[in-house]
Formats: C-alpha cells, sequence, structure tokens
C-alpha cells in the first residue's frame, strides 16, 4: 500500500503544472478561433477582395489539406526523433509552435492595401503565411506533452480540463469579437483595418502568456531511444497495419470530426440573414449582428465550458468506461443537428431565434461532455503503442488526428464557400451589406442549415456504429497501464 501511495505522488499533478499546461494553450487556442471562426468570413466579407475571398480561401484551404497528407506525418517523424534534452523531447516544438502560429495568424489579418490591388500578391501571401501557421499548429500536440508528464490516467484527466476550459474561455472573449471589431471600425472606418489591429493585439498578448507556460511544465517520462530503434518514416505505415485501435478512432473520426466543424463553420451566415438583415435591400444591423453573434456563441462556448466540467462526474458513471461514454456523446450531439434540420424544414428556426440557440446548446453541450473521454481515447492509444512494440511512437500516432482536425476544418469551411461561390455571394466590404442577388438567399440559409444539422446528424450515427468495433476493454485497458507503469521513462529538466 506504501509503495502504491508513493507510486501515485511520483505520478501526481500539482496546481503548477494545471497552470502552466492551461497558460500554454492560450496562443495556439487563441489562433484557432481566428482561423476556424473568423477567417472564412474575413477573406470574404472584409479583407477587400470581393467575389476572388471566397475562391481563394475555399482554394487554398483544400489545396492545404492535401499538402497536410504529406507533411503531418513529416512533423509526426520529426518530434519522434526529437533528442532528449534539458527541456525533454516534445516541449522544444511547443515553442516553435507558439511562434509560427502568432506570426502566421497575424500576417493572414495583415494584407497590405498594395497587395490585394494584384490577385497573384494576394495569392502568394495568403499561402506563405496560411502554411507558416498551419505547420506551427501541427506541432502543437497536447496529448504528446500530457502524457509525458504522468504515467497515470486519472493524473492526466486534470492536465485536460484546465487548456480545455481556459480555451473555452478565449472562445467567450472570441464571441465578442464581432462586437470589438465593429467598435474598432467606428474608430479607423474600416472593417479591415479592424480586424489587422484586433489580430495583432490578441496574438501579441497569446504569445506571450503561452511562453510564460511553457516555462513552467516538464516532460518527466520521456522513451529512451535505442540506437538500432531510431525512428523511421516506414515506422509511420507499420502503424497503419498493425495498430488497430487507431484505425478504428481514425475511421471513425473522419466521420465524427465534422461535428464540431460543421457546427462552428456556418452559423455566423445563418444569423446574419436568418435575424439581422433586410432581405429586400441586403442592408445589415451590424449592431443587431453583434449582439447575436454574441448570443450564438455563448450558446456554443457556455455549453462546451459547463460540458467540460461535468464531464468527470458523468465519466464515472459510466465507470470509468471512456468508450462507452463516447458513444453516449455522439448520439446526445446527433440529436441536437437533427432537431436544428427539422426546425428548418418546418418553418420555425428563421422564425424563432430560441430555436436555433436550444438546438445549439444540445450540440455543443454533448461536444463539451465528448473532450475527456476522446482525449482519453488518444492517449490510450499512444500507451497502446508502446503496449505492443516496446517503442514510443506518440507523435507518429497522433498524427492522423492533427490530420483530420485540420482536413476537417478546412472542408467544413470550404462546404461554406462553395455554398457562396455558388450563390455569387458579395458584400461591401466597409459597410458589411450584402450587394448580391439577394433571391438567392433563401436557398442560402436552408443549406447553411444542412451543414450545421443535418450531416452532423448523419456523421454521430455512422461514428457510434464504427466505435462498436474498438478493440480495448477495460482488462486490456488494466494491463497496458500496468506495463506503462513498470516502464517508467527517463526524467528529465531535473
Amino acid at each position: 500500500m506504501g509503495k502504491q501511495k508513493k507510486e501515485k505522488g511520483a505520478e501526481s499533478i500539482g496546481a503548477k503544472e494545471i497552470f502552466g499546461v492551461t497558460a500554454l494553450s492560450t496562443n495556439n487556442g487563441l489562433a484557432a478561433i481566428f482561423m476556424s471562426t473568423m477567417f472564412m468570413v474575413y477573406m470574404t466579407d472584409y479583407a477587400g477582395l470581393g467575389a476572388w475571398g471566397a475562391t481563394l480561401a475555399t482554394t487554398l484551404l483544400l489545396i492545404a489539406r492535401i499538402i497536410d497528407a504529406v507533411d503531418d506525418p513529416i512533423q509526426g517523424f520529426i518530434m519522434d526523433r526529437g533528442k532528449v534534452g534539458k527541456h525533454g523531447k516534445y516541449k522544444p516544438f511547443f515553442m516553435l509552435s507558439i511562434i509560427m502560429t502568432g506570426i502566421g495568424t497575424i500576417a493572414l489579418y495583415s494584407l497590405p492595401n498594395a497587395v490585394t490591388k494584384v490577385p497573384a500578391l494576394v495569392t502568394i501571401w495568403v499561402i506563405v503565411f496560411y502554411f507558416v501557421y498551419d505547420i506551427g499548429a501541427s506541432f502543437y500536440n497536447q496529448n504528446l506533452l500530457f502524457r509525458t508528464m504522468t504515467n497515470d490516467p486519472e493524473e492526466r484527466a486534470k492536465l485536460l480540463v484546465g487548456p480545455r476550459l481556459w480555451v473555452m474561455i478565449l472562445g467567450m472573449f472570441g464571441s465578442a469579437m464581432t462586437a470589438i471589431a465593429v467598435s474598432i471600425q467606428a474608430v479607423v472606418g474600416s472593417f479591415k483595418t479592424a480586424y489587422m489591429i484586433l489580430a495583432f493585439v490578441c496574438m501579441l498578448i497569446s504569445c506571450v502568456i503561452s511562453i510564460l507556460g511553457w516555462f513552467l511544465v516538464k516532460e518527466k517520462h520521456v522513451v529512451e531511444q535505442e540506437e538500432d530503434e531510431k525512428v523511421k518514416i516506414s515506422d509511420f505505415f507499420e502503424l497503419l497495419k498493425t495498430n488497430k485501435p487507431m484505425m478504428i478512432d481514425f475511421l471513425k473520426g473522419i466521420f465524427t470530426g465534422f461535428i464540431w466543424t460543421f457546427l462552428f463553420a456556418a452559423p455566423v451566415y445563418y444569423v446574419k440573414y436568418a435575424y439581422c438583415a433586410d432581405l429586400s435591400t441586403g442592408v445589415v444591423d451590424m449592431g443587431k449582428l453583434a449582439t447575436y453573434s454574441l448570443i450564438v456563441s455563448m450558446m456554443m462556448l457556455f455549453p462546451l465550458l459547463l460540458g467540460t466540467i461535468i464531464a468527470n462526474p458523468i465519466l464515472k458513471a459510466f465507470k470509468g468506461d471512456f468508450v462507452k461514454m463516447h458513444r453516449f456523446d455522439l448520439l446526445c450531439q446527433g440529436g441536437g443537428g437533427l432537431l436544428m434540420f427539422i426546425g428548418q424544414i418546418l418553418g420555425i428556426l428563421q422564425k424563432a431565434p430560441i430555436f436555433f440557440f436550444v438546438a445549439m446548446f444540445i450540440m455543443a453541450l454533448a461536444i463539451g461532455v465528448d473532450f475527456i473521454p476522446g482525449s482519453s481515447i488518444g492517449m490510450e492509444i499512444m500507451d497502446y503503442t508502446i503496449y505492443k512494440t516496446g517503442k514510443d511512437r506518440s507523435a507518429l500516432t497522433g498524427v492522423l488526428g492533427k490530420f483530420l482536425e485540420k482536413a476537417q476544418t478546412a472542408i467544413s469551411s470550404a462546404l461554406v464557400g462553395a455554398i457562396l461561390i455558388a450563390i455569387g455571394y458579395q458584400v461591401d466590404s466597409v459597410t458589411g451589406d450584402y450587394i448580391g442577388d439577394l433571391a438567392k438567399m433563401p436557398t442560402l440559409l436552408t443549406w447553411m442549415i444542412v451543414v450545421i444539422g443535418a450531416l452532423p446528424a448523419l456523421m454521430a450515427v455512422i461514428g457510434v456504429l464504427i466505435l462498436g468495433k474498438y478493440p480495448i476493454d477495460q482488462e486490456e485497458r488494466h494491463k497496458i497501464q500496468e506495463y506503462i507503469r513498470n516502464h517508467q521513462a527517463k526524467d528529465v529538466e531535473g
């Protein structure tokens, strides 16, 4: 009993570590808000690019995902080959991530006027700095760091909560960004300039906070690599063949990962034109849009925050079986999407904003609850690789998940972009009013709800069916944990 307590104490996570990983998540979380929920709107409405903005953003995001298919495994390969130094094995890559995502995000929202006048220059600028951001984002994989900070699954759960709650709080701040941009525009006279100022200030502050967090965390357990066991590119393909839990989770994620990205991709457009625009003139009440955007974001982000808080108690009700809990959460997410789609078909949604908000709340609450079991599966797959092979290929194990995450964000935005291109979407970048064909607005609104509601419902059902094939049960889970405890890796940073 004494030995068990001693081992538990050695693996315990304290307030310093929790604060550190939480602060570290600031830059990545805020950059993701700018790129996932605001980038497409910025490019189409406020960058001053006209119709070219939608085409460029849509094409870029699709091409980027094709490149990621090669780039992400290479980055995973680089991280797994990293030598164990004073700061650990994976931690140095997090500093690189902070710098690159900060530079990339600021540059993308700072298109010089001279550049916007030449389509070729715009294309080069956006491509270069998007990939600076994208590569930096790939180096941020918090599960890698959490797995090396402690071997205890319960302690890892503690590490998950802080960053998740903080990113949700940042999301609430992000929900007010439209209102902040409106206020800045009232002073500077241009939404383009307003978004540039907003991005620069936010990312500069977030970089400072993340660097502080970086200094407060350390990797305790890193598997030393034998000379004859160096990481090879072929290891990634070996994982594809032999790691069944990884492949089941990947196949499931192909579908369920879209629930989150679809939910966040289209609401801005639906709210803008369903509740804040005069569809006979195209004039948008920007003050009302700021208010409604804030409400919609709160209806998504507050339940995400609440869901994260109540996730661990719910996990106890499932007796620690995070796979069963994951399936239940997916069904709840799909139910919210179905409710929204039915409301649109019945003609209720556009007339009753409260119906729209409630459906989003249900989906977001289930997504919030699902973060803990979903992340636990990801770290379990890393442990499983070590358990089966005796080799640490954690970064390569997470490559598919990172690729999916970025691909689904891009595809969701690209799908919205395709809808906008199809109707000839066009907005005055100074006033924010719609100047395209107003007769196509009903079609736009219906398709936006298909993206937000109907598709997520379908994806959830498919994901639950695939997850039924996940091969690790509670008995084998205990064996994996015992193996990890008996193969303590080398301490670093003292």
